[in-house]
């Protein structure tokens, strides 16, 4: 996957609107040096306070993503755009006396049970994704995506997108990555199961165990091993990479899994081993 967004690697610069600043600093230096009449220390305080507001906000709101990003304490989620949206809206624009509308574009993608929404340019700084930038991205249904986020309790405690990984836009869920799905499903119900009979049909053995070969009557070591809740709820929704064995990988939480058409097309765990 293609990474699309990366909010700690935009730059801080100034607010470009915050320069409206220079108006009434504009004023205030007229009055002080050419009107000699010594300027209104108000003007010259309205100037500041444009100034620093905005772009005290935007500095605060990227130093705090980047603390975060670089702290690992955003939340990952991975898995299949199953549902988006793009709704445009115009209203009146009641805080003006004209007779004038506000367009509203509103977005969002739903991926492994997660819903992520933004209006399209409202973010507090280019730290979080809100698919400002041109061209704007689309979420097709059946794309697979990867996005670490946090929730924020200064935007209502809405998930915010720190960082945007995807497939290209117009790729789709084909027939085999349905089934696969399916497998995995049942593979997290079986390490979830006692039933040791139930994770052993989803094994190839001798299976592959770290350099190890585990045969079937080590399956409750295998089962062990993966007895994981943070694991397990990764495997629910982690996108699978494809292999040019056509075999698959998952990686979650530094543990690869690689899965393999075994006798009667059947998908089959392989492999198991410590990072990528």
């Amino acid at each position: 996957m293609n990474l699309v967004f990366d909010g700690p690697g935009q730059p801080i610069g100034l607010v470009p609107h915050s320069l409206i600043a220079l108006l009434p600093l504009a004023v205030w230096a007229y009055r002080r040096f050419v009107g000699k009449r010594g300027g209104s220390l108000a003007w010259l305080l309205a100037a500041v306070g444009i100034f620093l507001l905005p772009n005290g906000i935007v500095f605060w709101d990227q130093s705090r993503v980047r603390r975060m990003a670089a702290d690992g304490t955003l939340a990952v989620t991975r898995g299949i755009i199953t549902e988006s949206w793009h709704i445009v809206s115009r209203e009146r624009d009641w805080t003006r006396s004209t007779l004038s509308y506000r367009t509203t574009v509103s977005e969002g993608f739903d991926v492994g049970g997660v819903r992520f929404r933004w209006n399209v340019g409202d973010s507090f700084s280019p730290a979080t994704f809100s698919n400002a930038a041109e061209p704007p991205l689309a979420f097709p249904e059946g794309a697979a995506v990867e996005v670490s986020w946090f929730v924020d309790p200064a935007s209502e405690d809405e998930r915010r997108i720190v960082r945007l990984r995807m497939e290209h836009p117009g790729a789709r869920v084909t027939e085999s990555d349905a089934e696969f799905a399916g497998v995995m499903a049942g593979f997290v119900a079986a390490l979830e199961s006692a039933d040791g009979t139930q994770l052993a049909d989803l094994v190839q053995f001798p299976v592959n165990f770290a350099g190890h070969m585990l045969g079937a009557g080590q399956v409750d070591d295998l089962r062990a091993a993966l007895a994981m809740p943070a694991l397990q709820a990764c495997l629910r929704t982690a996108a699978a990479d494809a292999l040019p064995d056509g075999s698959r990988r998952i990686v979650c939480h530094g543990v690869t899994l690689v899965f393999a058409r075994a006798a009667g097309d059947a998908w089959r765990l392989r492999e198991l081993r410590q990072g990528s």
